[in-house]
């Protein structure tokens, strides 16, 4: 990240006991703590709101339910349960079009996809998986394979979100799959899907090819899908979550309930980091998941400045500003990492030369002003200047 000095956030009773209920099970240090900080909550749907916004309503819920504070209101309680009970409902059609995904597009083309984050997660390593919110689907899949995945969706009923005017045909498929990393669907159930062809920004971090070659299988509702191996994906989630500031409190969750899972091996997931490059990330991160448990931690108190800035950052980002991350999205000196300690120098200046060549990659948008067949898409690195002019020409319909 670019140099940047960020203010020194706020730690209000609401947001330390959301700190303190980022984690599936409270030790009694910790419950002691939550009861203390419970009583000095005057605002409960102040709490609830920022509960909502960090998507861990649900398991803040629980905890409450446990801890049974008398300065919690009967129907700020109530006005909780309601809503935990809606966010279940959501879960539950999460589950069901992840399976639908996998058994009406994925299974019968014989593609290989990894399923990565939400509702895969929640069903591996939560002890109730309904408490972790999931919100949308994220699969991964070769990206020679999109074109062919996106034209069977679309039959079934998908609709395009992103790019909203994806045509169906395969010379338009095969331009989103070749120049696109992300395409999202909305499912004939409302689900929003979306579509890797890689999982970080510029594929020098992750070779989608070998996450294929380690996949897992794990059951999901009523189906079996394909999920990272857990050392894979823990150091995934604390590279993806310090990419966004651990902006979302359930992503602490996350880290917690993978600690506690079975197959979680400490020594195996830092060797999974430092073959990754990801070594410091993952190190900083469980250094600050640490930290946040205890229930007097205060800022700027570890002499690892690492841990000090992306503590100071996160802190600022679980506010509930859903902006803060793409703000300073915009100060990122590499748009795979957030801070220049998490990675080397050449790794840098490599990210930086691909971030260039980005920059004439064309978009779904040009190719829609102006198509041209596969052969000579090629052209586009030279006419996106001209269409960026035509673009800002008056009166021009972007139509």
């Amino acid at each position: 990240m670019e140099s940047y000095a960020p203010r020194t956030p706020v730690l209000s009773p609401e947001l330390r006991l959301l700190l303190l209920f980022s984690r599936l099970e409270l030790n009694a240090e910790q419950a002691r703590a939550a009861q203390a900080l419970c009583q000095e909550i005057s605002d409960w749907q102040a709490f609830r709101h920022l509960a909502a916004q960090g998507f861990i309503l649900p398991l803040a819920y629980r905890h409450l339910r446990r801890l049974a504070p008398s300065s919690l209101p009967l129907e700020q309680r109530e006005s909780m349960k309601r809503q935990v009970m809606s966010l279940s409902l959501h879960g539950l059609n999460v589950v069901t079009s992840l399976g639908e995904v996998s058994q009406t597009l994925l299974e019968p083309l014989g593609i290989p996809y990894i399923t990565f984050k939400g509702p895969s997660l929640a069903a591996r390593y939560y002890d109730e998986p309904a408490v972790r919110f999931c919100r949308d689907i994220d699969i991964l899949v070769p990206r020679e394979r999109m074109a062919e995945l996106l034209a069977r969706a679309l039959a079934l009923g998908f609709t395009p979100v992103v790019p909203a005017d994806l045509a169906h045909d395969p010379v338009s498929l095969a331009f989103v799959a070749r120049y696109q990393q992300v395409i999202t669907l909305r499912s004939p159930r409302g689900m929003i899907i979306e579509f890797h062809s890689r999982i970080d920004n510029l594929g020098t971090v992750y070779a989608s090819r070998a996450l294929f070659d380690r996949a897992e299988s794990v059951r999901v509702g009523s189906r079996e899908v394909s999920v990272m191996p857990t050392d894979e994906l823990f150091v995934y989630i604390c590279w993806h979550h310090t990419k966004h500031f651990w902006s979302r409190l359930h992503w602490l969750v996350d880290l917690d309930a993978m600690q506690r899972h079975p197959s979680f091996d400490h020594r195996r997931t830092l060797a999974c980091a430092e073959r990754h490059g990801l070594g410091a990330t993952v190190d900083v991160c469980l250094k600050m998941a640490a930290l946040l448990g205890s229930p007097d931690f205060e800022l700027d108190d570890s002499p690892d400045q690492r841990l000090n800035q992306l503590l100071t950052l996160s802190i600022q980002g679980m506010q509930g500003d859903p902006s803060f991350d793409h703000r300073l999205d915009k100060k990122m000196s590499n748009p795979d990492f957030s801070f220049q300690w998490q990675t080397g120098r050449l790794h840098l200046v490599r990210g930086k030369l691909l971030g260039w060549l980005r920059m004439f990659q064309p978009s779904y948008a040009e190719y829609r002003v102006w198509p041209l067949p596969s052969g000579w898409q090629w052209l586009y690195c030279f006419l996106r200047p001209l269409l960026a002019c035509r673009r800002r020409l008056p009166n021009h319909d972007t139509d």
